[in-house]
C-alpha cells in the first residue's frame, strides 16, 4: 500500500486519474507476473536437479531440510510441469489498484485537509496524526478489500 500511496500523491490533477490508473494497473500486473514466473522457475529447478553436484550453488530445497516446510507451503509439490499462467490471478492483482487508486487519492486528500502541514517547522504532530489515522482506519479497509477481491 505504501507504493500505491506514493503514486497517488505524485499525481494530483483529477484529469490525470487515467494515467494514474494505468500506472497502478501495470505495476500490479508486472508484480504478479514476476511472482508467477519465479514460482514456475523454482518448481522446475526443484524437479530437475535435486542432487546437483555444484558446491557453489545454493538450492532452495537444501535450506529447509532440517525443518521442512509444510507440504505445498512454498512451492506446490507436483511431478507435473509448472502450473499454467493464472490469468484470473493476474486480473485480480490488476483490478485492486484500479479500484483502490482513486479511493486512496481521495483518502490522502482528506488527510491533507484534516491534518494540514504547517508552512515552517511544524514538527512531527501532523505527520504522526496522518499516519495513525491512515493505519487505524484506511489500512484495515484496504486489507479487507484485498481479501474480498
Amino acid at each position: 500500500m505504501i507504493t500505491n500511496a506514493v503514486l497517488v500523491c505524485t499525481k494530483c490533477p483529477h484529469d490525470a486519474n487515467s494515467d494514474l490508473r494505468l500506472t497502478l494497473i501495470l505495476k500490479g500486473g508486472v508484480a504478479d507476473t514476476t511472482a508467477q514466473l519465479i514460482t514456475s522457475f523454482r518448481m522446475k529447478a526443484a524437479r530437475n536437479s535435486p542432487d546437483k553436484d555444484d558446491f557453489l550453488a545454493i538450492e532452495i530445497h537444501e535450506l529447509d531440510q532440517k525443518t521442512p516446510w509444510p507440504p505445498g507451503e512454498i512451492v506446490p509439490i507436483s511431478d507435473k510441469a509448472p502450473p499454467p499462467f493464472d490469468f484470473e490471478r493476474l486480473t485480480r492483482f490488476m483490478a485492486y489498484p484500479f479500484i483502490m487508486g482513486p479511493v486512496q487519492f481521495k483518502w490522502f486528500g482528506f488527510l491533507s485537509k484534516a491534518f494540514p502541514m504547517p508552512a515552517t517547522g511544524g514538527g512531527w504532530s501532523a505527520p504522526l496524526k496522518r499516519m495513525a489515522c491512515d493505519q487505524l482506519i484506511f489500512s484495515p479497509l484496504g486489507m479487507l478489500m484485498l481479501v474480498l477481491e
